[in-house]
């Protein structure tokens, strides 16, 4: 009888994790297009929960999957670069939600304003997500076992979120920028996801792992 594959491995490389990372990736896509259209009011809590609940999870969750295979060739740079998309997100996802809850008018600090406290969030993830995405487009860029393109995709996010958040940037122009390009690159990460080795790589990896079974 021939020895069976490892069940967490599929076609094209890919895992069981990398498929739920996928349907993250979508609904990801999904969430960020429907931020785009909706409109900034005092009523409106749809934006509330896509910045501060749907669109955090569904990142974490693709940058978990991200740090399940590249841990395995630099464990250090895998490990400090999770680290800080985690904190970053964190940053950010608090940011958000700040300015949401403002524009809700359901936040109010009694010695600082709602302005303040994003600004300072805001500030704090640039100095964090950037540099963690930076990491990771780095490592997928230079790992010769993964479809590299996704890693250079990844980089021009870095850049857009360096601008988007930094000092100088242009509010209503950025924002849709930021969203539309948020939504093309979840839609490169859940094809990239279905199939994350290139071929030849992806036989081979079968074949050490049918031997090692």
């Amino acid at each position: 009888m021939s020895p069976t594959p490892p069940k967490l491995r599929l076609s094209s490389g890919r895992t069981r994790a990398d498929i739920v990372a996928c349907i993250a990736s979508v609904i990801d896509a999904f969430a960020c297009l429907t931020f785009l259209f909706l409109q900034v009011s005092s009523t409106n809590v749809g934006r509330l929960y896509i910045a501060s609940l749907v669109d955090p999870i569904t990142c974490l969750i693709g940058y978990w999957v991200f740090f399940r295979r590249l841990r395995s060739a630099r464990p250090i740079l895998a490990d400090l670069g999770f680290c800080i998309l985690v904190l970053g997100t964190l940053f950010l996802t608090c940011a958000n939600a700040v300015e949401e809850l403002g524009n809700l008018h359901s936040l109010s600090l009694k010695y600082v304003s709602t302005m303040e406290v994003d600004a300072l969030l805001e500030l704090l993830a640039s100095l964090t997500l950037p540099f963690g995405l930076a990491i990771y487009a780095w490592l997928i860029a230079s790992s010769p076992p993964l479809r590299r393109w996704l890693g250079f995709m990844i980089g021009i996010q870095v850049v857009i979120l360096f601008v988007d958040l930094g000092a100088f940037n242009i509010p209503r122009v950025s924002e849709f920028v930021t969203a539309v390009y948020a939504i093309i690159l979840s839609l490169a990460k859940a094809v990239w996801f279905l199939s994350p080795v290139t071929a030849s790589k992806s036989s081979s990896l079968d074949r050490k792992q049918i031997k090692m079974s």
